[in-house]
């Protein structure tokens, strides 16, 4: 290293022990230490002079001044050495996280899209405390702490410092490695103290939350009544947030002719559609071991899940299109067209990209089931007692197609056509035709996500819908 590089390279080491270096400075002399051995080596050489210079003897009682002054001993210049060490070390992280105020990064961003987020949103950007709001995918984010947390849209989080954010509303995985112990997540009516552990959280702005322990010990805060609660793996707490996601509300204000058509849709070139509001349609869903429950055919969306772990978790979908309209005319083409919804059940981090597949009911004698009526023990093509739990009666489907939702995926359209609809579509003989979603891919922890689609209850999204092509 020549001379001048080392009088820098010093002044640099005065000015930063007395933290007078400027942001610009602090970034050059970072990226000069990372790339350079010979850099650093020095760095930590004049750290440690400076401390040796700044020891102060004052502790030492008047006898001991006035005698002969004894040589240091070894064991402090060690320690003087080490402290030297450790204050390069901290010094480069120090450098990192004090430079423009940053304490996190947003190290993976998956299918992402971000709306009113005041911070970058690039992945690999440094952040600074502020909101990121995500609404579509998977993001990553890893404190300066090293305590990592997956946003899972739609999530709203509020980055504090390297070892606390806030959780507005929406979900997150966080996984605390054991240096970053007491991270914490607030919400608005709790705050979970993680003790080195994975964990997940789930809340909303009205104050509902949920927590779930995945591998060691959280602690969990409620605003609204006094202690505390500790929470081990595999444990769980629920303060409203599951039973507001189970019943949701239909919107209050009349759909608008363009999402739930009641009649049928001129789409031209001989296309036309009809969604399950069109006259005897129908959509609704079912859980394994649940009795007839009214309230499914009443819900904004139907939900898909499948999982070998809790089996009784289970749900596939049902949709009824009225075909009447299409009685003796031939059908050329057709599509089946959903809309994905965000059903905030579950953690998407453990689904990985999932698939699903669409059947067709062949027995005409089960298209008379009722939305309010429908349960696992009497759902059409449907088998209570069978070990594939996420199929229906193969005997009594054909298999239309499938498709496929990339992990972390909650808004959108999935479209299904090809020659098995138009097939099935033909051989109707009493206008009406069922089918049935489920997803064929299991999840690889529990509480995996729950899928869900847009129905003809929903306030703003388009119900399923079957465009039909006819001569």
């Amino acid at each position: 290293m020549k001379p001048a590089d080392q009088f820098r390279l010093l002044e640099l080491s005065e000015r930063y022990a007395d933290q007078k270096l400027d942001a610009e400075e602090i970034f050059a002399l970072e990226a000069e230490l990372r790339e350079s051995a010979e850099a650093r080596a020095f760095f930590a050489k004049a750290l440690h002079q400076r401390a040796e210079l700044c020891f102060d003897d004052s502790w030492h009682s008047q006898a001991m001044v006035e005698a002969k002054p004894a040589a240091k001993p070894v064991w402090w210049r060690h320690a003087i050495t080490a402290a030297a060490a450790a204050c390069v070390t901290f010094g480069i992280f120090w450098l990192q996280s004090t430079r423009d105020g940053t304490v996190a990064t947003l190290i993976r961003s998956q299918q992402c899209q971000w709306a009113g987020s005041s911070l970058p949103t690039v992945e690999g950007a440094r952040l600074k405390p502020g909101m990121l709001d995500l609404i579509e995918g998977l993001a990553v984010l890893r404190f300066d702490s090293g305590a990592e947390l997956v946003l899972e849209a739609p999530a709203t989080v509020e980055v504090l410092d390297a070892m606390n954010c806030k959780l507005r509303r929406g979900t997150l995985v966080a996984e605390v490695p054991p240096q970053a112990k007491g991270f914490s997540i607030d919400t608005k009516d709790a705050k979970v103290i993680d003790w080195g552990t994975k964990f997940g959280v789930s809340a909303d702005d009205d104050g509902k939350y949920m927590v779930r322990v995945l591998e060691g010990l959280v602690e969990v805060e409620d605003k609204n009544t006094p202690g505390s609660k500790k929470l081990e793996k595999g444990q769980g707490l629920d303060r409203g947030w599951s039973k507001s996601q189970l019943q949701p509300a239909a919107g209050d204000t009349p759909e608008p002719s363009r999402w739930q058509p009641a009649t049928v849709i001129d789409a031209g070139d001989g296309w036309q559609a009809i969604t399950t509001a069109f006259g005897r349609g129908r959509d609704s869903y079912i859980q394994a071991g649940q009795k007839p429950t009214p309230e499914f055919g009443k819900h904004p969306f139907v939900r898909v899940k499948w999982t070998t772990g809790k089996p009784e978790l289970n749900r596939k979908a049902y949709l009824a299109f009225d075909l009447s309209q299409f009685t003796g005319r031939q059908i050329e083409d057709a599509e089946l067209v959903l809309t994905i919804e965000p059903s905030e059940l579950g953690f998407a981090s453990f689904v990985p990209d999932s698939t699903f597949a669409v059947y067709g009911v062949i027995d005409e004698n089960e298209d008379a089931w009722a939305e309010n009526d429908l349960s696992w023990q009497n759902a059409p093509a449907h088998d209570a007692a069978q070990a594939e739990l996420n199929q229906p009666v193969a005997s009594k489907v054909r298999l239309l197609g499938k498709f496929e939702i990339a992990q972390g995926i909650n808004r959108g359209t999935r479209k299904l056509r090809g020659k098995n609809l138009v097939d099935f579509l033909r051989t109707d003989t009493n206008q009406t035709a069922t089918l049935i979603i489920c997803r064929e891919t299991d999840e690889t922890a529990d509480s995996g996500l729950v899928h869900a689609f847009a129905t003809k209850e929903n306030g703003t999204r388009s119900a399923p819908m079957l465009r039909v092509k006819v001569r």
